[in-house]
């Protein structure tokens, strides 16, 4: 940047400063010559203005208004030539420049104002020169950073110590990916409200700058754009003093290479995810041998001989229906929004483990290491209050299934993650956290696993009572339902069925002479429980089915 005291400073110019001393640090744009009385028409703020005084000739008065009005057109200085209109600077020029702290500088006639335009242009270039130079240098200093794969956290450190800032970058959502600081370190309050000023603005693709309590106005924010869409925000905060032109240059470079680094990490991130939703649709099915599970674990960074378990977390249905039905594009960025978090918990947490999207839920495979399973349920009750605090628009239960060593039952853990948000849906509740322990004789059923096989076990079972009731419109499965609810309690049951005593008892009969079974077997009782038991997840997984089409 050439300021007015660079010129000033070319000694074989002999220039002499008459006013405005305490602006010589004023910024030039460029020198522009004029002898018209009004020359702001051409001039667009910045340039150094040079004249020999033709356009001022006439009264005090004149001299003034045409001096203001260079100055309020924010030129960045005046160079009178003397020798020409006048002998010496008009005193009234002199007053005004000093009054407003303009600068004002007398031109002797020996020296042409070409000496002054050259000198300039040629200061000008050198220091673009100079700029282009140190820009390149510090773009190949990041392109490096980026090739040799050392990430977010050596690109912000670099910006950090060429610019001397402290930098955050926050994703889209307001998450912070990674930050930076030179001598100045930001606390997690002024980061917080940081990202409370810049969401508002995060819709805006162009750079701004805004004002937060404790920082001052000194605060550059810059919409990292990737793949289309801002995928993240810069915000940059000087240590001290404004950000130079090169200052700029080094930000601009900057938020370039972090879009290709996010790109990049997305590239990554959605292979990895697109292989691990593969594994986890060939786990559930079973179509995986021990070994090949082991080879898929190896890949993942996960040891094959360690125990694993599955967490599930299940977006609940809202209450007017289930969470298909919002706007397609807002579900879809609910549903990455929802991954993404949980894939950031378990990172910084430490925690080994893969995830995939499955519908309206995120399957985890977790390596537990020494966690043991109270603390397991406690760390899937950090996930949900984590997904509360970065998702308030959605609700979420989360299934947590035992730790198994075999990898074969694996599967099986999935389906007691799975089937343990299930049963607590079944009694109306959301927002939980379920395990095992809430299954109860649902757990007899998860050696079927799929809808299925349990509609074979509920036919074996119940098929020809079903077919009765349908084809004679009676109420034999709910009476006998609502019979094993009471416990064999005959009053409670016909109280809650509307019916006598003998009406129930006369429809007990009927169960057991078409189904074969007594009443008075517990074995045969817990059979007619573990089939009702199987209708009611294959309705709920029919219910799913229809909601999700």
């Amino acid at each position: 940047m050439i300021t007015v005291q660079d010129i000033l400073e070319i000694p074989e110019l002999d220039l002499r400063l008459l006013a405005g001393k305490g602006s010589i640090g004023n910024p030039v744009r460029w020198v522009h010559i004029s002898e018209v009385p009004d020359p702001t028409r051409w001039l667009k703020g910045g340039e150094l203005l040079l004249t020999t005084g033709y356009g001022f000739v006439g009264d005090e008065a004149r001299q003034v208004e045409q001096i203001k009005r260079l100055i309020d057109h924010n030129t960045s200085g005046l160079g009178f030539g003397t020798g020409f209109s006048f002998d010496k600077v008009p005193p009234a020029l002199v007053t005004v420049a000093e009054e407003y702290g303009y600068p004002l500088f007398e031109v002797p006639y020996h020296i042409p104002f070409l000496a002054i335009t050259e000198a300039v242009a040629s200061k000008i270039v050198n220091e673009q020169y100079s700029l282009l130079q140190r820009s390149l240098a510090v773009h190949e200093k990041l392109t490096k950073i980026v090739l040799e794969e050392k990430g977010l956290d050596a690109i912000l450190s670099t910006l950090s110590a060429l610019v001397g800032c402290s930098a955050v970058l926050f994703d889209f959502h307001g998450v912070v990916l990674c930050e930076s600081t030179h001598r100045r370190r930001l606390g997690s309050q002024i980061v917080a409200d940081l990202w409370r000023v810049i969401s508002d603005r995060r819709a805006d693709r162009q750079d701004f700058a805004l004002s937060v309590d404790g920082l001052g106005s000194g605060v550059q924010v810059y919409p990292v754009v990737a793949s289309h869409r801002i995928g993240a925000f810069l915000a940059v905060v000087k240590d001290s003093g404004d950000f130079s032109e090169y200052d700029r240059i080094i930000l601009h470079n900057v938020v370039t290479v972090t879009a290709l680094e996010l790109v990049k990490k997305k590239a990554v991130a959605e292979t990895e995810k697109r292989l691990a939703g593969d594994f986890f649709d060939e786990l559930i099915a079973s179509d995986l041998y021990e070994e090949e599970i082991a080879r898929r674990l190896a890949f993942f960074g996960l040891d094959p001989q360690s125990p694993h378990l599955i967490l599930l977390v299940d977006i609940d249905e809202e209450e007017d229906g289930a969470p298909g039905e919002r706007n397609e594009a807002a579900a879809l960025d609910v549903k990455e929004r929802l991954h993404w978090t949980v894939d950031e918990f378990m990172a910084r947490r430490d925690i080994l483990g893969i995830s995939a999207s499955r519908s309206d839920s995120v399957v985890i495979l977790v390596q537990p290491g020494k966690l043991d399973p109270g603390q397991t349920i406690a760390l899937a009750g950090e996930l949900q209050g984590t997904i509360n605090e970065m998702l308030p628009e959605i609700s979420v239960s989360i299934g947590v299934g035992r730790s198994h060593r075999q990898l074969i039952d694996l599967r099986q853990s999935y389906y007691e993650a799975s089937y343990a948000i299930k049963i607590r849906k079944l009694k109306g509740e959301s927002g939980v956290i379920a395990s095992f322990d809430d299954l109860g004789s649902y757990g007899l059923l998860l050696g079927l696993q799929d809808t299925l096989s349990l509609e074979v076990f509920y036919d074996s079972v119940l098929g020809r009572l079903q077919e009765y009731d349908e084809q004679n419109s009676s109420d034999l499965v709910k009476s006998l339902a609502c019979f094993l609810e009471a416990n064999g309690h005959w009053g409670d049951a016909a109280d809650k069925l509307y019916v006598h005593r003998h009406t129930l008892r006369y429809r007990m009969k009927r169960v057991e002479e078409i189904t074969g079974r007594d009443l008075n077997r517990s074995q045969d009782r817990m059979e007619f429980w573990l089939a009702l038991k199987a209708k009611e997840l294959i309705d709920q997984s029919r219910k799913g089915k229809q909601l999700q089409a």
